[in-house]
């Protein structure tokens, strides 16, 4: 479990990393409204220079939040048993979205599609944002929207992974400790 987790940050760190230095730079490079900054004079941050870089901050920890419960949940051992070690039934957590198709338990695919996806993500609003005016509202708007999508999901997860030892009670109409693992 420790290696999923190292695994998944390593993954967000790369593919954050690859689109990160346009960040730094966006809020030092001319722009195409005719801003006052193309003689390549360094302008003086605003509000929405914040408010953008805070989006993006937030965003790789929606991202982060996401993935990471995203594969303890695929990752959880499916065979539920009893303490006496007699089984009680299966249980298997499985990917209920748009990455799917990448295979119902394969957690790194579908950890890997969702990181790329909000990469993806992230290299569209530096675009839009660098292209200045009202785009930089819809930059921060679009980043916003999709950190809202990955921290509801992420708390989805949670709650499933929580409530899966009462499901199975309800289930199985068994009262005891329940044991996890893969066979």
């Amino acid at each position: 479990m420790q290696f999923a987790v190292a695994r998944l940050c390593l993954l967000t760190a790369v593919c954050f990393g690859l689109v990160r230095p346009i960040a730094a730079q966006t809020l030092f490079l001319p722009h195409r409204n005719g801003d006052p900054t193309t003689s390549g004079e360094k302008k003086k941050p605003t509000k929405i220079d914040f408010l953008y870089l805070m989006s993006q901050g937030t965003f790789a920890g929606a991202t982060w939040l996401d993935g990471w419960t995203t594969d303890r949940g695929l990752q959880h051992p499916p065979m539920a048993y009893r303490e006496n070690g007699t089984f009680l039934m299966q249980y298997a957590v499985t990917e209920g979205g748009w990455a799917g198709f990448l295979g119902n338990r394969n957690a790194f695919g579908v950890t890997a599609a969702n990181v790329a996806l909000d990469a993806g993500i992230s290299g569209i609003s530096h675009r839009l944002y660098r292209r200045g005016g009202r785009w930089r509202l819809a930059a921060i708007g679009l980043v916003t929207a999709k950190t809202v999508s990955s921290t509801l999901a992420g708390a989805h997860n949670l709650r499933l992974e929580q409530n899966m030892d009462a499901h199975v009670r309800t289930l199985t109409g068994y009262r005891g400790v329940i044991i996890w693992r893969n066979r």
